[in-house]
């Protein structure tokens, strides 16, 4: 997934993961990570135009709306008219994302690969450019709530702090899909293929999967 490259190259750069938000004087959320990681995704012309100086919907910010870059919607959903997102982060104090504060790569002890870093939404009409993602404390965890992970594929996928995606089966256990989301947490945690499987494409998956404990 190209975010998931831009968010490891923004490291790179940087020595830190993006933040979630950059934050006014007064807290405020003002910037999105979406826009932090564009020169990391070819997209160096419309981060120069963005306005770092101003919140991401005034009148200069929001005339770039419908520049959202292509990866940012599902494959094949993009459209020019399009500014909402189907990639959010998940925030919270032992999530791969703490708000404003960046996470450093050894903050991570979980193990990378059972770690989410960002979650597929369709519901949740997340403007690409605004500051705002889903909170841990109140997420749903009930299949394509606009507060929670949500897809137009049956089953849909997460993106791994190891940077791979994963289908994540629809009846995956509430408990273990928390674990996944801390990063420091230490929970035991089923690796199996049961509730979650490697993609080597996120844009390529089966309509429907066999049922957990079915398969051959």
């Amino acid at each position: 997934m190209q975010i998931g490259l831009a968010v490891v190259n923004y490291e790179s750069a940087y020595g830190m993961y993006p933040p979630a938000f950059i934050a006014s004087e007064d807290g405020t959320p003002m910037h999105s990570w979406r826009v932090l990681i564009l020169p990391f995704m070819n997209q160096s012309e419309l981060h120069a135009k963005y306005d770092f100086s101003q919140p991401w919907n005034s009148e200069t910010n929001s005339r770039l709306a419908k520049e959202m870059p292509a990866t940012y919607a599902f494959t094949g959903d993009y459209d020019s008219d399009l500014v909402y997102t189907n990639y959010v982060a998940v925030l919270g104090e032992d999530t791969f994302w703490p708000g404003s504060n960046s996470r450093m790569v050894d903050e991570l002890t979980d193990e990378p690969s059972s770690t989410i870093a960002i979650i597929e939404n369709i519901n949740g009409k997340v403007h690409w450019m605004e500051p705002r993602d889903l909170v841990l404390d109140t997420l749903s965890f009930e299949l394509n709530q606009p507060n929670g992970l949500g897809s137009k594929y049956e089953d849909p996928a997460v993106l791994m702090a190891d940077f791979f995606v994963r289908k994540v089966h629809r009846r995956m256990p509430e408990k273990l899909f928390r674990a996944l989301l801390t990063v420091n947490g230490q929970e035991p945690v089923d690796t199996s293929t049961k509730y979650w499987k490697l993609l080597s494409d996120g844009r390529l998956r089966a309509e429907r999967d066999p049922e957990p404990g079915n398969q051959n």
